[in-house]
């Protein structure tokens, strides 16, 4: 666990008891959180690797390194799906972005039922694989509501392409990628799953509670 700010484990020498037998490393200064991540890999050889925040392109980096070694990484950002795309600094997580030029054939494919027919040759592209295969993004208004998109490559190229990254189902945008909200009740801890986010007079399937093995 890279515990940035002490959030997860507390400030204490002794770990706080919620993440059990795992090894906590505390992180000296948000400068060096990037070295902190390369420098678990290099001598604790972990399976898995927990970060409080990834800020910053140079954690971004440190993420991807962690991941070729074959880490598996659990890590937090700021902002939604669609806002880390446009991030110039953390796209990189979601695979980067990059601007390239197209033909006049597939400018005028792009361009048709556009306004006036404009065809622009610039087109916005996924660089490379994602750092992290799936996404869940939080509500920022509801922490017990989450979405879930378990194929990262493919949402963001629907973005990239001007699609849909909601996966609702109906939507008519296409999506090819599986993504589903959770909501959970803080009262008897059921979460119940859905294609959309559920409006009123919809209902959504219960998947069971948390402690329990869920099926569907």
């Amino acid at each position: 666990v890279v515990d940035t700010s002490n959030e997860l484990a507390g400030d204490a020498d002794v770990a706080h008891e919620c993440i059990g037998a795992a090894r906590r490393i505390m992180v000296p200064s948000l400068d060096h959180q990037a070295h902190v991540m390369v420098e678990c890999v290099q001598n604790h050889t972990p399976e898995v690797m927990v970060v409080d925040e990834v800020g910053r392109s140079s954690e971004v980096q440190a993420a991807a390194t962690c991941r070729r070694r074959g880490v598996r990484i659990v890590a937090s950002a700021h902002g939604d799906l669609r806002s880390l795309v446009r991030n110039a600094e953390l796209n990189g997580l979601v695979g980067g972005v990059q601007t390239v030029t197209v033909g006049d054939e597939q400018a005028r494919v792009r361009g048709k039922g556009r306004e006036r027919g404009q065809a622009s040759k610039l087109r916005a592209q996924r660089v490379h694989a994602p750092t992290f295969d799936a996404v869940i993004e939080v509500d920022s208004e509801d922490r017990h509501r989450w979405r879930v998109t378990t194929d990262v490559a493919a949402a963001v190229d629907a973005i990239l392409a001007g699609g849909s990254d909601r996966g609702e189902a109906g939507g008519g945008g296409g999506d090819s990628y599986a993504s589903e909200w959770r909501i959970r009740d803080p009262a008897t801890g059921a979460v119940s799953v859905g294609a959309a986010c559920p409006g009123p007079g919809r209902a959504m399937r219960s998947i069971g509670s948390w402690g329990r093995r869920m099926s569907g």
